[in-house]
């Protein structure tokens, strides 16, 4: 679930084209059934999920965890628009949540583009009207935003709280490799950030382009600097995979960090590469017995998707404060409250906001591939 990954500064300028070819389509939903009509007892929230395209995935595992929680209670009843990821398309279904199914509260849209779009396609009196869960990392400007609220930490969160496992180990000394474009930017500055919150030494960076099949140039002039460790951090994953190996093949004798998206499939298919290299910004997240079982009970053995519990935790939190205000709308502030008022109670347990900052908060793990395996060497509530 690492959208750590993705730059933020450029949002609103991407998503005014988006906003201007979705509201001619989008606009036809606002003002109809403004009387809108819920059935006595029943709780109505919604979600906007990629369903289908290249982010289905995602969106299916949400839903499962939904669903669940549904299921569970029958005075529920839940909407789910599909977006299929299309920005454009998550607009039309805020439209249609808010006007014509007259929920007040949803779930998603998936991504910070979306979560963007989203918010910048509502009206002023449509912010009066409903509240709203982006299933994105939270930027410092959707910290601004009344009727939005983020379900994960901002990027800088994650790299630091990643990068105090080097700093336990008595490793100060880095190198940062990433990407020639506005990603690379982004990371630099941060991990730089990062090296000044934490005291630790940023000796240089390289901005490659992740197309480039090798990179045994670049690697060569990075260990002459003797770093101790060596943070690879483009967007593209099997970039970062070749350089990690160019790395192995120059005899880079440190630790080395992988900053990318990673799932288990991957460690095994380039097991000989990622032997021994650690892997970042993963949550440790520990879900709750009852969920589990019903987990278990509805779709057989295996644990859940992290996105799967999000779902239930979403649902679950919609649904009883929905409940518990009947006649008002509740804000960002219920939410947060509600969440640190029941550390324990939900799918996921120990999830905190920084009411301060409107960020949530958990702890990140890091990894290391042991002999084939991802194997958990640090959490950082833990140091």
């Amino acid at each position: 679930m690492n959208q750590s990954t993705k730059p933020t500064g450029k949002i609103t300028k991407i998503v005014i084209g988006i906003i201007i070819a979705a509201i001619a389509i989008g606009g036809i939903w606002y003002g109809i059934n403004k009387n809108r009509q819920v059935a006595p007892g029943e709780i109505k929230i919604g979600a906007i999920l990629p369903m289908t395209g290249d982010l289905a995935n995602f969106g299916n595992d949400i839903s499962k965890g939904m669903n669940l929680f549904a299921e569970q209670h029958p005075d529920l009843k839940l909407v789910i628009e599909n977006d299929e990821g299309d920005p454009k398309k998550s607009i039309s279904a805020m439209k249609k949540l808010s006007s014509i199914d007259g929920i007040h509260y949803f779930y998603g849209p998936f991504g910070p583009v979306a979560a963007e779009a989203v918010y910048s396609a509502q009206s002023e009196s449509e912010k009066g009207l409903f509240t709203f869960v982006a299933m994105s990392m939270c930027t410092d400007q959707f910290k601004n935003y009344e009727n939005m609220i983020c379900n994960y930490p901002t990027p800088y969160y994650q790299l630091k709280e990643s990068y105090k496992h080097p700093k336990t180990l008595g490793k100060t000394s880095f190198y940062v490799i990433t990407s020639n474009d506005a990603f690379g930017e982004s990371i630099l500055q941060m991990m730089g950030d990062v090296a000044k919150e934490l005291e630790l030494n940023l000796l240089g960076s390289e901005k490659v382009n992740a197309s480039d099949m090798d990179f045994s140039i670049s690697v060569r002039k990075i260990i002459q600097t003797n770093p101790e460790f060596i943070v690879v951090a483009t967007m593209d994953q099997p970039a970062n995979i070749r350089i990690i190996k160019n790395l192995k093949e120059a005899e880079y004798k440190g630790m080395i960090y992988d900053g990318g998206d990673f799932e288990e499939k991957m460690v095994k298919e380039f097991q000989g590469v990622l032997e021994g290299v650690y892997l970042t910004g993963q949550p440790k997240l520990d879900y709750s017995s009852d969920f589990s079982s019903l987990y278990s009970q509805k779709y057989g053995e295996g644990k859940p998707s992290v996105y799967t519990a999000y779902g239930y935790v979403w649902a679950d939190i919609l649904y009883n404060l929905a409940k518990s205000h009947p006649k008002d709308q509740f804000t960002i502030q219920d939410m947060m409250d509600y969440v640190n008022s029941h550390p324990n109670d939900l799918a996921i347990s120990g999830l905190n906001y920084d009411q301060t900052k409107r960020e949530i908060e958990f702890p990140m793990q890091v990894f290391v591939v042991e002999n084939g395996e991802l194997k958990s060497v640090f959490v950082s509530s833990e140091e």
